[in-house]
């Protein structure tokens, strides 16, 4: 029997609009729409005997309908576009500031005209011509298309920008956008791709359903698995309504798994979940020296069927194989696969879009490597993981720790004060939720309970204390308190005073980000 290999691609981003204001503070879930999202599965279509995964957050592809049908207020969008001439001298700073990619290697420097700006901005220039701010617009439009979809003339042409392109380059956008649901529907009913979710807006099921799952020492506790299994049957409608077809699997927001959440997957019809390797040797089963044989196969936990990926293989697409040659990576990681021992499964799973802004070619050439190495050696096989789970015995796992893939814990959403405070916010606006039931109108009530499923999301978790950070921490902090105050809207309460106050200790004295309005662009004030 061949090794088998299942690729799952996790498609996220945060839900970025403010659904009172009704604008995207964001724009990455478009940007990624013109890049990966549509670039990844139509790769997909040139090998459709590789079977692969692609995991789509429901709160994502929400996104992505309202932009492809026009609906979406995005004034970074809208700024990408918009004519030079007409922007004041606050809108041109912003388009400097804002409109080059943070990988520089991969995203800027290859395109000469576009280094030239940067190199400009860098060494302090702020009188760039209306010329010069068109061409930042447009190479900044052009830098996210999809590498096999850049439109080959604009890049010749490199500079000089005109309106006319301007305009053709908006509408290719669109039509891009626009693409991207039928693309996965459409690869899905050839058989070449599974289309698994992820809990609606993406929260750590096992911390709704006890904060102290893993840590009795949190001093925030609360119990909401009746949220924890609305986020997972809305998932679970949402993606059969938009692709055709019920979802078999769930990709746990972040690999977050536990023996509580499990209960409620199964309760709400899914038959597998996938989560980390660090996990199963948290659960007591040893993965590690001369046992790493145990990693590479399914296991059953009550009518559940969990699959463990290798942290390693995925680490190396995920993180360092973009610093090499794009055939080498390939040669690695399918020598690598091939130690495996024959008739196991390996799962590879990991992030589907931000690795490849840090390759060349937006690692086309480097997947392509891969997946014509599958193709050719009968040593291998690639399937999704509803094929793994129809074709591999499992064995039986006795009890399913509590973790997800980093660390095999929640300390990032839950360790530090200032995801105590955050967390202490949603029990608290949740319970003035609960207590207006039957006395708010049900449209109004049924919004603010939809906030409150946007507020448990993962990300706003992922940026509080001090795991992370970015220069988008103001805004994450303050779209967070945004969604709770939006709760307290919508129910007609005076939204708690001290809910100005950002969470992010690093952000005393900037009161109010997201609460006085804009800056002239229809933005969110930095300060």
């Amino acid at each position: 029997m061949p090794t088998l290999v299942s690729f799952l691609w996790h498609m996220h981003q945060p839900f970025y609009k403010d659904v009172v204001g009704n604008s995207y503070v964001m724009p990455w879930a478009y940007l990624h729409a013109t890049k990966d999202y549509l670039g990844m599965v139509e790769l997909s279509g040139e090998f459709p005997d590789i079977h692969q995964n692609f995991n789509l957050v429901p709160s994502l592809v929400l996104q992505l309908d309202e932009y492809a049908r026009g609906q979406a207020r995005d004034p970074l969008f809208d700024l990408a576009f918009a004519p030079a001439e007409t922007l004041d001298s606050a809108s041109r700073a912003l388009i400097v500031k804002k409109f080059f990619p943070v990988p520089v290697g991969t995203m800027v420097d290859p395109y000469p005209r576009y280094a030239e700006l940067l190199g400009r901005r860098r060494n302090g220039s702020t009188d760039f011509t209306i010329q010069e701010i068109r061409d930042i617009q447009v190479w900044w439009t052009l830098a996210w298309m999809d590498h096999d979809r850049r439109p080959a003339a604009f890049v010749t042409k490199g500079r000089h920008f005109s309106l006319a392109d301007q305009a053709e380059l908006r509408d290719l956008v669109m039509e891009t956008i626009r693409k991207v649901v039928p693309a996965y529907r459409r690869h899905q009913e050839q058989g070449a791709i599974e289309i698994s979710t992820t809990p609606f807006y993406h929260p750590i099921l096992p911390l709704l359903v006890d904060s102290r799952v893993d840590d009795p020492r949190v001093p925030v506790e609360f119990h909401f698995p009746e949220d924890a299994l609305e986020q997972l049957s809305r998932a679970r409608k949402f993606i059969q309504q938009t692709f055709g077809k019920t979802p078999r699997g769930l990709w746990p927001s972040e690999g977050s798994v536990s023996e509580g959440m499990a209960n409620l997957v199964s309760q709400a019809g899914f038959e597998w979940i996938a989560t980390d390797e660090g996990i199963l040797e948290k659960s007591g089963v040893h993965v590690y020296d001369g046992d790493r044989h145990r990693l590479y196969r399914p296991y059953r936990r009550g009518d559940l069927t969990i699959f463990f990926r290798d942290r390693t293989l995925s680490d190396l697409i995920g993180f360092h194989y973009m610093h090499g040659s794009s055939r080498d990576g390939a040669q690695d990681l399918l020598r690598r696969i091939k130690e495996v021992p024959d008739g196991s499964h390996v799962s590879i799973i990991l992030d589907g879009e931000n690795p490849w802004d840090y390759y060349p070619a937006s690692g086309r050439d480097f997947l392509r490597f891969v997946f014509e190495g599958i193709r050719q050696d009968p040593a291998l096989e690639a399937v999704t993981l509803s094929e793994a789970r129809e074709r591999l015995t499992p064995a039986t796992l006795d009890w399913l720790a509590p973790g997800s893939w980093a660390g095999a814990n929640f300390a990032i959403w839950i360790g530090h004060p200032e995801d105590h405070a955050a967390w202490a916010w949603i029990v608290r606006a949740r319970e003035a939720l609960m207590a207006a039931k039957g006395s708010t109108p049900g449209e109004r009530w049924s919004k603010a309970y939809e906030e409150l499923l946007v507020a448990e999301g993962s990300d706003w978790m992922w940026w509080f204390g001090n795991d992370f950070k970015s220069d988008e921490d103001a805004i994450f902090d303050s779209l967070f308190r945004r969604h709770i105050g939006n709760i307290y809207q919508l129910l007609n309460l005076p939204p708690p005073q001290e809910l100005q106050n950002p969470i992010k200790k690093s952000l005393t004295g900037r009161l109010g980000v997201m609460f006085q309005g804009t800056n002239g662009t229809g933005l969110p004030n930095d300060g």
